[in-house]
């Protein structure tokens, strides 16, 4: 045996490639969850402090902003009404603050009394009194910063609006001062020069969400209101998000609201350049572990090559013990484990080849028990089976898993709910009155089979208890007794048909005769007594009547001689159409016929059918009072000849449709229920069946159904 070729050899080297592996497998996914939260934590660490950085910028620019404040309000050129001390005051704010870039002087009406530079020269007398920045400041009497402001040259501004109030905190004139966003070059410079990683950048934004600052100057004055950041700058909230910018790069933003001046800062930097280190890293990392695992491999190998050694020999005599010889003796092969393994090994040969034929035998005796137990079971026609507290299956026959339609390996281990059985009560819901009872159980019960018949069985339900007295399984024993419930019904309509047939027999020849005789002479006091013409005229109806009845009679006590001869049904069906027409239109009621072509010619009795077929219409259309659709179908289904009659009438309920065919039981106020009960007969007699469904209010179909 070679060593290459040893299962614990391989065993060995997969179990520390295994490891190996595992730990490299760890490396990189450590690497690919960790490394990306570290840069991106980083980067985070950057963003928030570049953030801070600018809010104290911009404090710094709100608190010279206040001091602007108070300058205006101590200066005497701003309560003067001349023109050029007005505008001397503008140019010494101008040379002030590295952040006013203009500024214009306003009366309370809002026209424009002052300005400076010289390019505002356009605005004098100019009304700016509509202007949010100039009502807020005459509202407020405080000083207000405006949000980004469009100037009629085009330039967006910030305007900070001044009230210069009086003794009398009364409003004399609003001083304006505007940054020129784009041109202030200080005001760009302080907050551009945060630099973030290659491609980062920062920007503020207004109340409004109009941009402030951008390194792009072409970005100033936009609408980003709709940005999923500045929309929450604008509800006043700070924090770290993921967002994709206008032109879709993935971007790691901080954010902060400054309720100071009512703006709000983002700083951004792209996710690639978060990540670039870290993919860097996943590069170097593959070859190094492709290196790693090469050397490791090796290793393993020549480790699992020197322990395999000294087990070589083990395996030749364990080998031969396998394959049955167990008068195979393994010298020691040394002082180690495996050298006391190999005496060990040679006292339990022994030991097994002692037992061995006892055991041989056991088994024998054992395997033709259980396959006589199992050919019992299964040769059994009842259904057995047993189920666990669970429902599972852990006993079927045959007998059972034909039943179901399957095999008895299909079923072990398997809930009943799984197959269709619908059985009245579940198996499972049993356990509680097994339990109280702690005896067998008999019933009958009523369930459909693969084929969708009625069947009935008598089943018997033995609790099985488990070693602490508790119950383990439900063995369930059910012998069908469908073919004696089926003769007792037979035996049951037999014998009601036997009384019938006699008690038919004997009305009609009794009635018949004295039903002749008062016919004829009622038509002689007809001629006789013109008088009373309309009662004769209701005794002749009703002696009619009693006539169709004998007639029926005589059909039930007398059996009929059948012709049997192969018809085409649809002709047959269109004959019985056309002779109702008439009463069907009467009745305000269509027929419809639908006949599939090519049907097969059925071998039958023209007449009894015909009179099945007039049966069945004439109950439809008499169910029908107000009139609607009859269809009458014709096709080949499953190997049947179906013949369907659809009504729209008023419906049969469930409970009375068992019990139609039965003498004397009718759905109709005039019916004997001897039309159907014929009916039933004809169609039996010509291997048939005949199935109704009906539901109140909807209307009833009739199936007649034929082998082919």
């Amino acid at each position: 045996m070679k060593w290459f070729k040893s299962q614990i050899f391989w065993k060995i080297y997969i179990i520390n490639l295994a490891i190996i592996c595992t730990l490299l497998g760890l490396m990189f996914i450590v690497s690919r969850i960790i490394l990306p939260e570290i840069s991106k934590e980083q980067y985070r660490q950057v963003t928030d402090k570049t953030v801070l950085r600018m809010k104290d910028q911009i404090s710094l620019i709100a608190k010279d902003l206040q001091s602007l404040e108070n300058y205006v309000q101590s200066n005497e050129n701003f309560k003067s009404n001349d023109f050029n001390q007005l505008s001397r005051g503008l140019a010494n704010i101008i040379d002030i603050s590295p952040y006013i870039d203009s500024g214009t002087v306003l009366d309370t009406n809002g026209y424009v009394r002052a300005f400076y530079p010289n390019d505002l020269k356009h605005l004098k007398n100019y009304n700016l009194s509509k202007r949010e920045y100039f009502q807020q400041a005459l509202k407020t009497q405080k000083i207000y910063l405006s949000n980004v402001v469009s100037a009629d040259t085009g330039r967006y501004l910030l305007v900070v609006s001044i009230p210069v109030v009086n003794d009398h905190k009364e409003v004399e004139r609003i001083v304006n001062l505007s940054l020129r966003i784009e041109n202030n070059e200080i005001f760009q410079s302080i907050f551009q020069s945060f630099k973030i990683g290659e491609n980062g950048y920062t920007f503020i934004v207004d109340r409004n969400g109009k941009i402030i600052s951008h390194p792009s100057k072409e970005r100033i004055g936009k609408d980003v209101s709709q940005n999923p950041i500045v929309k929450k700058l604008l509800k006043k909230q700070s924090g770290y998000q993921e967002v994709t910018n206008t032109n879709g790069i993935t971007m790691l933003a901080s954010f902060e609201y400054i309720p100071i001046l009512d703006w709000g800062v983002v700083a951004q930097i792209p996710a690639d350049e978060i990540y670039e280190p870290y993919f860097a890293f996943q590069k170097s990392l593959w070859t190094i572990s492709l290196v790693a695992f090469i050397v490791l491999s090796i290793l393993t190998a020549l480790y699992a090559r020197q322990i395999i050694h000294p087990i070589r020999r083990l395996y030749l005599a364990v080998d031969q013990v396998a394959k049955g010889d167990y008068n195979q003796r393994i010298e020691k092969i040394d002082n180690t484990e495996i050298g006391k393994l190999s005496s060990r090994f040679n006292e339990m040969i022994q030991y097994i080849r002692q037992s061995k034929t006892n055991l041989q035998l056991k088994e024998e005796q054992l395997k033709e028990q259980k396959e006589f137990l199992r050919k019992i079971i299964d040769m059994n026609p009842s259904y057995i089976y047993a189920i666990d507290k669970e429902g599972n299956f852990t006993l079927v026959n045959e007998s059972f898993a034909k039943l179901l339609g399957t095999e008895t390996q299909h079923l072990l281990g398997k809930k009943i709910d799984d197959f269709q059985f619908n059985i009245e009560s579940n198996p499972v819901s049993v356990w509680e009155e097994i339990e109280k009872m702690k005896e067998r159980i008999v019933l009958e019960e009523e369930f459909k089979d693969q084929e969708g018949k009625t069947r009935w069985v008598e089943t018997v339900r033995l609790p099985i208890f488990s070693p602490n007295e508790g119950t383990d399984q439900i063995l369930f024993v059910s012998t069908d007794i469908t073919e004696r419930k089926q003769a007792e019904e037979l035996l049951r309509k037999s014998e009601k048909l036997a009384v019938v047939g006699e008690l038919a027999a004997g009305v009609a020849h009794e009635i018949r005769n004295p039903l002749t005789s008062i016919n004829g002479f009622m038509h002689l006091l007809k001629e006789e007594c013109e008088t009373h013409k309309h009662y004769f005229e209701i005794m002749e109806s009703e002696l009619e009547r009693i006539n169709f009845i004998v007639n029926e009679f005589l059909m039930l006590g007398k059996p009929q001689v059948m012709n049997f001869q192969r018809k085409d049904v649809s002709v047959l069906l269109k004959d019985v159409m056309t002779l109702l027409d008439a009463q069907a239109i009467l009745n305000n009621v269509k027929m419809i016929s639908e006949f599939e072509p090519n049907l097969p010619l059925l071998y039958c009795d023209e007449n009894q059918l015909k009179q099945v077929f007039i049966n069945i219409i004439k109950n439809a259309i008499e169910a029908m009072t107000n009139g609607g659709e009859i269809k009458v179908q014709a096709k080949v289904q499953d190997s049947c000849l179906v013949i369907r009659f659809i009504d729209q009438g008023c419906g049969i309920p469930k409970d009375r449709i068992s019990k139609l065919g039965e003498p004397f039981y009718s759905t109709k106020e005039k019916g004997t229920g001897l039309g159907l009960m014929v009916s039933y007969k004809i169609i039996e007699a010509h291997n048939g069946s005949i199935k109704i469904e009906s539901e109140v209010g909807q209307g009833t179909t009739v199936d007649i159904i034929f082998p082919i």
